[in-house]
C-alpha cells in the first residue's frame, strides 16, 4: 500500500466508533434574570453533561470546558418538543440552553431574540460563578438557533450578541423586526435547513434568509419530504396548524429528518465552538454525500474556521509514550501516559485532516491500529495539558 494511499484511510482506535462520546444527559430548570431589560425573568431548560442522565444530577466529571447552544421554539411552542436536539447535543459534549419565553399567542418577536443572546452571555458567564454547578467548566464558544418564529429569532439574536460564532435554525420564520433583514448583517458561519414538504413556512423563506446572509462560508439543507413539525418531534400544538392546513402527511419520519439534521449539525458546532478542524472534513463529506435532499453551499473562504498548527518535533518532557514506535501494523501502537489522565485523543492524516477522535477513555493506554503503513499525528487532550505525538506504522 503506497503512503498517499495510507493517509486517505481510517485509523482505527480499537473498540471505539469515530466520535463516539455517548455522556450522560442531565437537566435542570433555571430562571435568569436580565438587569438590562428591567430585570426580564428567562426562565431556561438547560440540558448538560452529567455524571448520570435525570434532572438535578452533577455535572460531568473531568475538566473538559462545553461549549454552549442556545436555540429557540417555535409559536406557541415550549422547550420539551426540542429534547431530542438537546439530548443529540449533550452525548456529544455541548450545553444547551432551551427559553421558555414568548411562548403565547402574541409572542414579542424582538424580546424574544434578545432573551436568545443574553442566554448565550449568561451561561457562559457561570465559568466564572463560584458555586455554581458549571463553575469551571463552560466555554466562551456559544452558537444560536431556532426552529420556526425561533429560527427567525435567531437571526435577531445574533444581531443583539456580537459575541456568538456560529448560527443554525430549522424552518425559520419571518419576524418583527425582519429576520429576512438581520440576515444581511450576519457575519459568522450559518447552517439553513428546510422541509421540502412544510406548507407552514415555505422553504422559500429560509432560501431568501440563507441568500441575505454575506458570510463567505455558508450552508443551506432543504430535507426531501420534511414537514414543518417534523423539526418539533411532532408537537401536538404544531401539528394541529398542519393537520388545518392539509399537509400532515409526508414519506419520511421524524427519524429520518433527524439523522440528516445531526449528521451535518453535529460536525458544524465541532467545528466552530470546539475548533476542531476534522469536523470541518467531516462536515464537507457528509454535506457532498448527503441523500433524500437538494442543497446550497458557499464557502470561499472560511475566516472563523480553523487549522491544525503548532505541532511539536519532540515530546520533551510529555507525559505521552508511544511504543513501539515505528509500530508495526499487525499489532498497533501502545499510547499511553505516565502521569495524569485521557480526556480526548484525535488521529489526523499528514494533511492536518481529523480522522477520528475517542473521548470517555477508560484507563491511562490504548492501542492504536492502521490498516497500513503510513504517517499520523495523534493528539491527546489530557489533565496535564495538550501533547502531540507522531506515530509511523510500517508493513512488516
Amino acid at each position: 500500500m503506497s503512503l498517499r494511499t495510507a493517509l486517505l484511510v481510517w485509523v482505527l482506535i480499537h473498540s471505539m466508533p469515530a466520535g463516539a462520546q455517548n455522556l450522560p444527559v442531565g437537566k435542570r430548570t433555571i430562571t435568569f434574570t436580565d438587569g438590562n431589560r428591567s430585570n426580564r425573568t428567562v426562565p431556561t431548560e438547560l440540558y448538560y453533561p452529567a455524571t448520570v442522565a435525570g434532572n438535578n444530577t452533577p455535572l460531568a466529571g473531568g475538566t473538559e470546558k462545553y461549549p454552549v447552544v442556545v436555540f429557540g421554539h417555535g409559536f406557541v411552542m415550549t422547550p420539551a418538543a426540542y429534547v431530542w436536539l438537546a439530548d443529540s447535543l449533550v452525548k456529544y459534549g455541548f450545553i444547551v440552553a432551551l427559553p421558555s419565553t414568548e411562548s403565547s399567542f402574541s409572542p414579542s418577536h424582538e424580546q424574544f431574540g434578545r432573551d436568545l443572546a443574553f442566554l448565550a452571555q449568561r451561561v457562559c458567564s457561570l465559568n466564572d460563578s463560584t458555586g455554581n454547578f458549571l463553575y469551571g467548566r463552560v466555554s466562551n464558544k456559544t452558537a444560536l438557533g431556532g426552529h420556526s418564529m425561533g429560527g427567525g429569532c435567531s437571526f435577531l439574536g445574533m444581531t443583539y450578541n456580537a459575541q456568538v460564532l456560529a448560527l443554525f435554525n430549522f424552518a425559520a420564520a419571518e419576524t418583527t423586526p425582519s429576520a429576512k433583514t438581520a440576515a444581511n448583517s450576519i457575519q459568522k458561519p450559518a447552517l439553513i435547513f428546510s422541509g421540502s414538504s412544510d406548507c407552514i413556512v415555505a422553504p422559500a423563506e429560509q432560501q431568501v434568509m440563507y441568500n441575505n446572509i454575506p458570510y463567505p462560508c455558508k450552508s443551506y439543507v432543504n430535507i426531501t419530504g420534511g414537514l414543518h413539525c417534523h423539526f418539533g418531534n411532532n408537537d401536538a400544538t404544531c401539528v394541529f396548524g398542519q393537520v388545518s392546513s392539509g399537509c400532515n402527511t409526508s414519506a419520511i419520519n421524524t427519524s429520518v429528518l433527524f439523522n440528516k439534521t445531526i449528521s451535518l449539525l453535529h460536525p458544524f458546532l465541532q467545528h466552530y465552538l470546539k475548533a476542531d478542524c476534522g469536523a470541518a472534513s467531516m462536515f464537507k463529506s457528509t454535506f457532498a454525500q448527503l441523500t433524500g435532499a437538494t442543497t446550497l453551499r458557499v464557502c470561499n473562504s472560511d475566516p472563523l474556521g480553523c487549522v491544525v498548527t503548532g505541532v511539536p518535533t519532540s515530546p520533551g518532557t510529555s507525559p505521552l509514550l508511544s511504543y513501539p514506535n515505528p509500530a508495526p501494523v499487525h499489532t498497533g501502537a501502545m499510547l499511553a501516559l505516565n502521569r495524569g489522565r485521557f480526556e480526548e485523543i484525535s488521529v489526523f492524516d499528514a494533511n492536518g485532516s481529523l480522522i477520528q477522535t475517542q473521548r470517555a477513555i477508560t484507563g491511562n493506554s490504548l492501542t492504536l491500529h492502521a490498516p497500513g503503513s503510513g504517517i499520523y499525528l495523534v493528539r491527546a487532550k489530557t489533565s496535564m495539558g495538550i501533547f502531540f505525538r507522531r506515530i509511523v506504522f510500517h508493513n512488516e
